[in-house]
């Protein structure tokens, strides 16, 4: 038994495309906040039907200037945000409202490499509306996901200070090995920094490689609760949009018990990792 451990949900997208949703525009899962909310609230309910305990809402890729250019009102993204959370409100689930990195906006794989040679300042301008939103949306936490770089992490935990919010949160870092994140810093000083921040619950890994987990969480000397959604363990293609490699999702009874004893309190999936998946990983929690 892992009674410390919460279940996280899985990829959306990869559940969206399950129940056949058309993701291929810039704003991915996010585009069906305006056309087909049935689909997403549907998603949602397979992960709970697989015994999520935390839903991922699906404002990942909506950001004001990133919607407006596939012809939005501003209204539209505000109204798109604010239903995110509604979509994911289940009894018994909790809600982590989406923050997507400003790479997530570019749609061209920069969240999966960082160094994007914007200021701290610029940074939060990119963020500050959209957390607004999303803070006034009352979720339970803000899971604020797959940051390639520290300056990113810096410029959003300064728009959380100035906003005032008490509502807990974690950082995810996309990761490229054992030891960087994205950017190529290490992803132990990008640990330190989110973990000292006021309110929050944790530093996350998501949209990494399922083998670089445990030796990420090892470099880490400080004792740090972590949350985790490695994706499928494939490869990225950010011109054609698509993954590339074998799908194998690595989750073992071994692997939770190393990412229990490292620290982990929240244990999902991201990118590949569908219900099905998280239906297992659950199985192997309870055990």
């Amino acid at each position: 038994m892992h009674p410390e451990i919460t279940l996280l949900d899985g990829g959306l997208s990869t559940a969206l495309e399950e129940l056949g949703a058309d993701l291929n525009t810039s704003l991915w899962s996010g585009e069906l906040l305006r056309t087909h909310r049935n689909l997403i609230r549907a998603a949602h309910q397979s992960f709970v039907d697989a015994g999520a305990k935390i839903l991922i809402t699906s404002s990942y890729q909506i950001s004001y200037p990133g919607s407006e250019a596939r012809g939005w009102s501003r209204e539209e993204v505000t109204d798109a945000l604010r239903a995110s959370t509604e979509l994911a409100r289940f009894d018994g689930v909790k809600v982590a409202a989406s923050v997507g990195p400003y790479g997530a906006y570019c749609a061209d794989g920069s969240e999966y490499r960082g160094n994007y040679g914007l200021t701290i300042d610029e940074l939060k301008d990119f963020h500050r509306d959209r957390l607004d939103v999303l803070i006034q949306s009352n979720p339970d936490y803000l899971a604020i996901e797959t940051i390639p770089e520290v300056a990113e992490a810096k410029a959003i935990l300064e728009v959380l200070r100035e906003s005032g919010s008490s509502i807990p949160f974690w950082i995810s870092f996309s990761c490229k090995d054992e030891r960087h994140i994205s950017s190529g810093e290490l992803f132990a000083e990008a640990a330190e920094l989110v973990s000292s921040a006021p309110h929050s619950m944790g530093v996350g890994i998501n949209c990494t490689a399922p083998h670089f987990i445990t030796p990420l969480m090892k470099s880490v000397k400080r004792p740090t609760q972590f949350v985790l959604y490695p994706n499928a363990g494939r490869e990225w293609d950010a011109l054609n949009k698509k993954w590339l490699g074998d799908q194998s999702t690595a989750f073992t009874p071994e692997q939770i018990s190393e990412w229990e004893s490292a620290g982990a309190t929240i244990i999902g999936g991201c990118c590949g990792v569908g219900p099905a998946d998280i239906s297992v990983l659950g199985n192997f929690i309870a055990q």
